[in-house]
């Protein structure tokens, strides 16, 4: 470590100062940057907390304006009415409820769900039947279509040709 120069018209106490202070400034790079990082939170804290009071002092005008305003007031009728709608809608609904159901058309309803369901299947029932006696049906139907094909045009044959040769003999004759 270098030694400071220090003139020589000063008084040992002083020397001792100096060379205390000297000493002193000689931190290092790291000693520096804590003491810098420290400054920089304190500011940091100081304008965090700055900004707390002033937001603080907005929130107090805020709530005063609305206070003021009477908006709370209107919002807490408008809570107020729809709770009391809600109740009176929920009683009514109530009330229509036991009243189906004292008349007894809640089952009656319920009933004739089943009855319709009921039918409905017999209905499916009946026309699955009535397709499978088609398909049953259907190739002796056809067969017959086929026969009566066959036939009718077997004799439209044995008729041209009946008819061709009657015509055939009448023109022969005729000559």
């Amino acid at each position: 470590m270098v030694s400071p120069t220090i003139p020589s018209d000063e008084s040992n106490t002083a020397n001792t100062s100096r060379v205390r202070g000297n000493t002193s400034t000689t931190r290092t790079t790291a000693d520096m940057t804590a003491t810098v990082d420290a400054q920089q939170t304190a500011e940091t804290i100081k304008g965090i907390a700055r900004r707390i009071r002033e937001e603080s002092i907005r929130m107090r005008e805020l709530v005063v304006a609305i206070r003021q305003s009477g908006a709370v007031e209107e919002l807490v009728d408008s809570f107020r009415e729809a709770s009391l709608a809600t109740r009176d809608t929920a009683k009514e609904i109530n009330e229509a409820a036991r009243a189906l159901r004292d008349r007894g058309a809640i089952r009656e309803t319920a009933v004739a769900i089943d009855e319709t369901a009921k039918a409905a299947q017999e209905t499916a029932e009946t026309v699955r039947g009535a397709a499978r006696e088609v398909g049953e049906a259907a190739p002796i139907t056809s067969e017959s279509v086929r026969k009566t094909g066959r036939r009718l045009r077997r004799s439209a044959k044995s008729n041209t040709a009946t008819d061709t040769a009657t015509g055939v003999e009448e023109g022969m004759s005729a000559s």
